[in-house]
């Protein structure tokens, strides 16, 4: 690319601010696909560094664009967006529901029903726009979470515009469009704070005896295999190598039996290191030199990368190791930014600055240790999407572990050793990959999923360290591995609950957390009520927006829409209320209680709205009485398992 790059630091209201300015999504982009996890991860982001008086910037990341051809007398700037379209759609819709104007236009090409949607941004419309309105009312519906604090919505606006960076990078007019996503999809990726705290605990590493490089070649293994979190553990950290596997895993490989800093230095096959460091002056510099890049990732027909998705990415993992190791068991103290992985290189200085040469090397060798139990446990005892032929283009929630299988085709005379996915917690007898889940693995499942839809941005899962820290589950049989999970995480989501519990002066219409309406959709659907049977086949799906079933502002033309007015208390009471997703809420609209309980398919997303669908059916009306009996019944039921659990006195 002969020329070379011209980028700027921008603000996001310099981003917008420039009056001739054109930003066009090109037609070789896909659409606009963010929903809830993208946009309230970055909106729940950016809302918590404005909270903190400490944090003066926050860069987003880049923007790639190419200049467009244009005659010499236009007076505008035109753009075509190369890389960071999610990201700028999203900035520009979140501007206009802040009432910010923006004066840079932002259009998709060929694509006029998206542009339409731009232009006419708003949460009462039944047309999706390529779903861009879909991700319009997601992020309608976070700030109206947030409307009701006054100033700090204010001073969120500001720290958007104002203190929020990008890095907008313009391709030279020569670029070769082809090469450069060809570029961008190779290893030559620019440092990342992984990166850079990866060198600096290599650096730490210290020996008496002259292993300082077998020591850090030990260290670059672990942590190079942990990177791949599109792999098992099992199959990241001995690719190829069946030997290493049985060696490090068991006959099975469904165990992690060297655990030891040590013990993995004499395995290390010294073969398949893909670097060497000189023990002598180890320089920050170099180690980044040698070390910021992944290998490469060797072919391997026995893994099925790409098959499930983890909940996590690598920098986060990194960030539940360290809170795991900050003290014995499980640091009980939440701190979203504990899982900040924007402030990853802080995390760890924090935790190793202060110590002595010979306490950091002995941490750093303990936090390889740690990283890699943290990642069995990651890969085989918690949640996954999984994505097969079946399960759709959104995969299935799925809970399995990765043990050692044969299979044999027809052709060969000797069977092919490969790698099974049972359930995570099935006894012997129930292990076929891909069979149905044993009770134990389908309650786990159910909780995790109840956790994953309900805290969505990476910073707020400490369900996870709680998993990850729990004592014993490597230690014990899968049945007492299954319990003790279940105990964890039965226990943090009672006290999330207990926190936050309607009824009795409590918190009402959107100050309701999202994790009672999704503890009361378990209980419901473990068969708590006696108006409802147990339903082992409820499944969680990511549900954002809080459900009036009377509705906020009924239609005047529909007899009864006077049953419930806008003043009465009534209306925003948890006895009202239920949670679905944007879609299931944008079809339902303004619709009287009678009619919503017709729409089948959206009642299935929340127990409590089926039960609610059922009140109505039975009754003939939904009206201030119905609210305030489902209120009490409902708040009952979550009082009395609170009680039993001694979470209420």
């Amino acid at each position: 690319m002969g020329t070379q790059l011209d980028a700027k630091l921008f603000t996001v209201d310099d981003l917008f601010a420039e009056a001739g300015t054109h930003y066009e999504i090109p037609i070789y982009q896909r659409n606009y696909s963010w929903r809830n996890e993208q946009i309230e991860q970055l909106i729940d982001d950016v809302w918590t560094a404005a909270q903190d008086d400490t944090v003066d910037e926050y860069f987003l990341g880049n923007l790639i664009v190419a200049p467009k051809l244009r005659s010499p007398e236009a007076r505008s700037v035109a753009y075509e967006v190369v890389d960071g379209q999610q990201r700028v759609t999203t900035l520009f819709m979140l501007l206009a529901r802040l009432g910010v104007e923006t004066k840079a236009k932002l259009t998709y090409a060929s694509r006029r029903s998206a542009t339409d949607a731009l232009a006419r941004l708003s949460v009462s419309e039944d047309d999706e726009g390529s779903g861009i309105l879909t991700g319009y009312k997601i992020i309608d519906a976070r700030i109206g979470r947030f409307a009701k604090a006054g100033d700090q919505l204010e001073r969120f606006s500001t720290f958007l515009r104002k203190q929020v960076q990008l890095v907008r990078a313009v391709l030279p007019d020569d670029t070769d469009l082809n090469k450069y996503f060809e570029i961008m999809n190779t290893r030559g990726q620019q440092l990342e704070q992984v990166d850079i705290v990866k060198a600096r605990l290599m650096s730490y590493l210290r020996s008496d005896v002259g292993e300082v490089d077998e020591r850090r070649a030990c260290f670059a293994w672990i942590w190079d295999a942990c990177t791949d979190m599109d792999s098992y553990i099992q199959m990241a950290l001995a690719r190829g190598s069946t030997q290493l596997r049985e060696s490090l895993f068991g006959k099975d490989w469904d165990q992690l039996k060297i655990r030891s800093f040590a013990d993995l230095a004499q395995l290390r096959p010294l073969a398949d290191n893909q670097a060497t460091v000189r023990s002598e002056g180890l320089a920050i510099r170099d180690a980044l030199r040698v070390y910021a890049q992944a290998p490469e990732r060797p072919s391997d027909d026995e893994d099925e990368a790409g098959r499930f998705e983890s909940p996590i990415r690598f920098p986060s993992l990194l960030l539940h190791t360290l809170k795991v190791m900050r003290v014995p068991g499980i640091d009980d103290q939440e701190v979203d930014g504990h899982l900040d992985d924007n402030k990853l290189i802080k995390r760890f200085d924090d935790d190793f600055q202060s110590l002595t040469e010979f306490e950091r090397s002995a941490k750093a060798e303990r936090f390889a240790e740690t990283l890699l139990r943290c990642r069995f446990i990651l890969d085989n005892f918690v949640l996954k999407r999984e994505f097969t032929a079946t399960n759709g283009e959104d995969g299935a929630w799925s809970l399995k572990r990765l043990t050692r299988g044969e299979s044999v085709s027809r052709h060969a005379r000797t069977a092919k050793v490969n790698a099974r996915f049972p359930a995570a917690f099935a006894q012997a007898q129930d292990e076929a990959d891909g069979g149905p889940a044993d009770d134990a693995t389908r309650d786990v499942l159910l909780l995790q999923s109840l956790l994953r839809v309900t805290y969505t941005s990476p910073r707020t899962m400490h369900w996870i360290t709680r998993v990850l820290g729990a004592a014993g589950v490597l230690e014990t049989s899968r049945a007492d591995a299954a319990r003790t999970i279940m105990s964890e995480l039965r226990s943090y989501i009672r006290l999330k609950v207990s926190q936050s519990l309607p009824g009795d002066g409590g918190p009402t219409g959107f100050n309701i957390e999202r994790v009672v309406y999704t503890y009361l959709d378990y209980l419901l659907a473990q068969g708590a009520s006696p108006e409802l049977k147990e339903d082992s086949a409820f499944t969680f799906v990511f549900r954002n927006s809080v459900e009036h079933f009377f509705p906020q502002h009924a239609n005047r033309d529909d007899a009864g829409w006077d049953a419930v007015s806008p003043d009465d208390p009534e209306l925003q009471m948890f006895g009202n209320l239920a949670l679905v997703s944007v879609s299931a809420n944008s079809k339902f609209s303004n619709a009287l209680p009678l009619s919503k309980a017709l729409k089948k398919q959206i009642l299935r997303q929340s127990k409590k709205l089926e039960l609610m669908a059922r009140v109505v059916e039975r009754d003939g009306r939904w009206d201030r009485r119905s609210i305030q009996e489902h209120d009490r019944d409902m708040v009952t039921l979550l009082r009395r398992d609170l009680a039993e659990a001694g979470f209420l006195s």
